[in-house]
C-alpha cells in the first residue's frame, strides 16, 4: 500500500482525454461518420490544421476496408476505430489510432488512380504500420501532435 501512496492519485489527471473507441459495419457511409467522428475527438487535442491531416489518415485506413477488406466475402463486415492521446508533453501529445478488421488483406494490385492510400498516411504520419493477419489487419498510425495554444496564454 505504501509503494501506491508513493506514487500519487489514482485519478486521471486534468489534462488526459478519454480514448475513441468505435465500430461499424465497413460501408463507405460509416467510414465517413467515423471520419466525422474522429476528426471532432482530435480537434480537442490539437491545432486545426494538424487534425485535418489526421482525419485524412484515418479515412485512408477506414476506406481501405470498406474498399479491400471484405471484397471476397460480398458483405461488408466491422472496422473499428480506436484512438489514445497522452497527456501534454514538452513536445506535444503522442497520438496512437488503430483501424482494425476482420477481413483479408490484398495488396495493391499496380499502378493506376488506386493505391495512394499508404504512402498518403506515411506522409500524414510519423510512423504507420499495416499488420495483415489470419483473423484481419491492423493498421497502426502514430503521430506527435502539437497541443493548440491557448488564447488566453496567447494574450499574456
Amino acid at each position: 500500500m505504501d509503494v501506491l501512496q508513493r506514487m500519487g492519485p489514482r485519478t486521471a489527471p486534468a489534462t488526459a482525454v478519454a480514448p475513441l473507441e468505435l465500430c461499424a459495419l465497413a460501408t463507405t457511409e460509416n467510414a465517413a461518420t467515423l471520419r466525422r467522428r474522429f476528426r471532432c475527438w482530435v480537434g480537442e487535442i490539437t491545432d486545426a490544421d494538424t487534425a485535418d491531416d489526421l482525419a485524412l489518415a484515418v479515412y485512408e485506413a477506414l476506406a481501405n476496408v470498406v474498399d479491400h477488406a471484405y471484397a471476397e466475402r460480398g458483405a461488408p463486415g466491422l472496422m473499428t476505430l480506436w484512438a489514445a492521446v497522452s497527456c501534454p508533453l514538452l513536445t506535444g501529445r503522442d497520438l496512437v489510432v488503430t483501424v482494425v478488421d476482420e477481413g483479408a488483406w490484398r495488396p495493391s494490385s499496380g499502378p493506376g488512380w488506386r493505391g495512394r492510400g499508404l504512402p498518403l498516411m506515411r506522409e500524414l504520419m510519423h510512423a504507420t504500420a499495416v499488420l495483415p493477419g489470419p483473423s484481419g489487419t491492423t493498421v497502426q498510425l502514430r503521430r506527435r501532435v502539437p497541443v493548440p495554444v491557448r488564447r488566453e496564454a496567447a494574450l499574456v
